[in-house]
């Protein structure tokens, strides 16, 4: 009776263990390829920012897990929330993972320098030009080429009626946009500009174009340092039903194209994410690359 009961059990454990094999075979067969693709890499990189609240920010974090997926690298991302203390303990944590090249885009603080300097690998500073020192590697987008070819497109249809859509303070790209537009006008053209603080994303711009669109009429060219801003106020005009106004922008590829609807005039940058990639693998290879690099448009 013993030996009875006994061939069921062994029969149930064998067929337990012949479906754990098949499952493993087919879960080999199913996702074995993308899961090398997604742990094989040769080079780690660790990426500091400030806040991904920053619309070029968050752009900036999608574009390189885009770039990213058909190389030999990986990249583990950290943002501090505008807290420079969170910084400062992203860049050590990030250094503890053993990452062999960092990037940071660096907030303004002492502490965060003296993190910096205590980095033992190639460093690639982002558009913070007061860090230019502790890094490896400075890139920034050209702020000079953009912001002189957005004006030079717009003042090829308008010579008047142009709105300048400003970007927060502490945004040192926007504000060097800005400043390379201005000083492409002349002076009549700058008395007569019109600026618009805007915020640093489409709904705070949305909210901004609309409380101007109220009591201001005479613009027929919107100028925008951003892609997000231009969009919001865009969706203001459109919700006011004012077709007379043309919109003219500036930011990378990506970005753009997350933008479905509306037409637009573009100053098209290339790939910071990229340059990044390619950048921080050379320095990873042990290869020479220059000190000061500058993001320009396409070609």
């Amino acid at each position: 009776m013993r030996k009875i009961l006994t061939r069921p059990k062994e029969m149930i454990l064998l067929a337990f263990i012949l479906v754990c094999i098949l499952g493993l075979l087919l879960s080999e067969k199913l996702y074995g390829e993308t899961y090398e693709k997604v742990e094989s890499y040769s080079c780690l990189i660790g990426l500091s920012l400030p806040e991904v609240e920053n619309p070029s920010h968050g752009a900036l974090m999608e574009e390189l897990h885009s770039e990213m997926k058909n190389r030999d690298i990986n990249v583990i991302m950290k943002e501090a929330g505008g807290d420079f203390l969170q910084q400062c303990k992203d860049i050590k944590q990030l250094a503890a993972y053993g990452v062999d090249v960092m990037v940071i885009s660096p907030i303004d603080s002492e502490s965060v320098r003296e993190a910096i300097k205590e980095l033992n690998m190639p460093v690639i500073i982002l558009e913070n030009p007061k860090f230019f020192d502790v890094g490896s590697v400075y890139m920034e987008y050209d702020s000079l080429w953009g912001g002189r070819a957005l004006s030079h497109m717009i003042l090829n249809e308008h010579s008047e009626g142009i709105l300048l859509l400003r970007g927060p303070e502490y945004d040192s790209v926007s504000r060097q946009r800005e400043t390379a537009f201005v000083d492409s006008l002349t002076k009549e053209q700058r008395e007569s500009l019109t600026i618009l603080e805007v915020g640093k994303n489409r709904d705070e711009a949305e909210r901004a174009m609309k409380y101007f669109l109220i009591s201001n009429t005479g613009i027929k060219a919107v100028a925008g340092l951003s892609s997000q801003t231009l969009y919001g106020a865009y969706l203001a005009a459109v919700k006011f039903r004012n077709f007379d106004m043309e919109f003219y922008g500036i930011d990378n590829e990506m970005s753009i194209n997350k933008i479905s609807d509306g037409d637009f005039h573009w100053i098209v940058y290339n790939s910071m994410a990229k340059k990044i990639l390619d950048v921080g693998e050379e320095l990873y290879l042990g290869k020479q690359v220059e000190k000061r690099i500058e993001i320009g448009g396409v070609s």
